[in-house]
């Protein structure tokens, strides 16, 4: 699978960018949705459903330009918080307080990103968005650390670990946690950062 960085398509004309900007509105009310359908969409903006496929000629195209706007709004959320000057330690626990709370205060477009289907053109060119994060992290880990560590292994472990955590926490309201959502990161990483120092 390829790690390369998929740019986003440049959205020409502000009723593409509105288009796009209320289809993410219409996902975050609502997680049950996976994609509104482009007559409520269209409807939502103020234009005529043909208006909108003059711009998106199917609703494949647009959840395509939808999945790579909410995945640009997670990625600034959490490259934001980096400051690599300060070490793994902190670095990496940045990442992941920013990651979680973002998945916190977004569950539709948490669930668009992470907890749906990965989309069919997507995976036929090899390609997803975000996965470049998971080799950064992982380049990053491999070179603070001295010794032998798999940096993408503990990267990909890292994921899906802050992934459950955001999950769980979203779906399971009903829940009595033991620890705040921040000491629960930190606990994580103290794990994670123990285990791979040598």
């Amino acid at each position: 699978m390829s790690s390369v960085r998929i740019e986003p398509t440049p959205l020409s004309g502000s009723l593409k960018v509105r288009l796009v900007e209320v289809t993410a509105t219409l996902l975050e009310r609502d997680l049950e949705k996976k994609l509104p359908t482009m007559r409520e969409i269209a409807v939502s903006a103020g234009v005529s459903p043909g208006a909108a496929y003059r711009h998106f000629s199917s609703q494949g195209e647009l959840f395509l330009n939808v999945v790579e706007h909410v995945f640009g709004h997670l990625e600034s959320a959490t490259t934001a918080t980096l400051d690599l000057s300060q070490g793994v330690d902190v670095g990496l626990r940045r990442i992941a307080h920013a990651y979680v709370q973002w998945g916190l205060e977004h569950p539709g477009g948490y669930q668009l990103l992470f907890e749906t289907t990965d989309d069919a053109k997507l995976l036929a060119a090899g390609q997803r968005p975000g996965l470049h994060l998971i080799d950064q992290i992982g380049d990053y880990w491999e070179s603070e650390i001295s010794g032998t560590v798999d940096g993408r292994f503990l990267a990909v472990h890292l994921w899906a670990s802050l992934h459950g955590i955001v999950s769980l926490r979203t779906h399971k309201i009903g829940m009595t946690w033991p620890m705040t959502v921040s000491d629960e990161v930190d606990a994580l990483l103290d794990l994670l950062l123990s285990n791979a120092t040598p």
